[in-house]
C-alpha cells in the first residue's frame, strides 16, 4: 500500500561472523547486522568455508506494513508466501553458458507448482537454464 514504510538496506545471509545479525532459522540464515562486515567475511581465509556474494541478499528499501496491511494484501494474492530452503534462496546466479540463470522468484513460482507455475509462465519468457535442487 501506499502508507507502506521504507527504511534503507537490510541484508539475508549465511554467515555467522558478522556483527549485529540475528539468526533467524536453526539452519543458519542470519538477518541484518554491519553490511561491511559482509565483504570482510568474503577475505577471511579463517572461516569454515569461503563466501561469496552469493551468500548475502540485500534488500534496499524493505517495506514494512501497518497492522493488518500486509494481511489483507495477501488475502488478496498481492503476495504468494512460500517457504523455500536456503539453498535455492541462496543459490548462485551466475550466467551458465548462453542461457541466463533462472532468477529467484521465477525458480519459486515453478516450485510452489499448479496455478503458481501458470502465473509464472504469464510474466517471464522462457530461455532459463534448468534448476536443480
Amino acid at each position: 500500500g501506499v502508507d507502506n514504510i521504507s527504511t534503507g538496506l537490510d541484508m539475508l545471509h549465511l554467515c555467522p561472523t558478522v556483527e549485529d545479525a540475528t539468526q533467524i532459522t536453526e539452519d543458519g540464515m542470519f538477518w541484518g547486522g554491519d553490511p561491511a562486515q559482509a565483504q570482510i567475511a568474503m577475505e577471511d581465509p579463517s572461516l569454515d568455508r569461503i563466501y561469496s556474494g552469493f551468500d548475502f541478499k540485500f534488500f534496499v528499501q524493505s517495506t514494512i506494513w501497518a497492522m493488518g496491511d500486509l494481511k489483507k494484501e495477501l488475502k488478496d494474492e498481492v503476495w504468494f508466501p512460500a517457504e523455500v530452503s536456503k539453498n535455492v534462496l541462496f543459490k548462485s546466479r551466475d550466467r551458465m553458458g548462453t542461457k541466463k540463470a533462472m532468477p529467484l522468484w521465477t525458480e519459486i513460482m515453478q516450485l510452489m507448482g499448479g496455478k503458481y507455475e501458470e502465473i509464472k509462465e504469464i510474466f517471464y519468457a522462457d530461455g532459463y537454464a534448468e534448476t536443480e535442487d
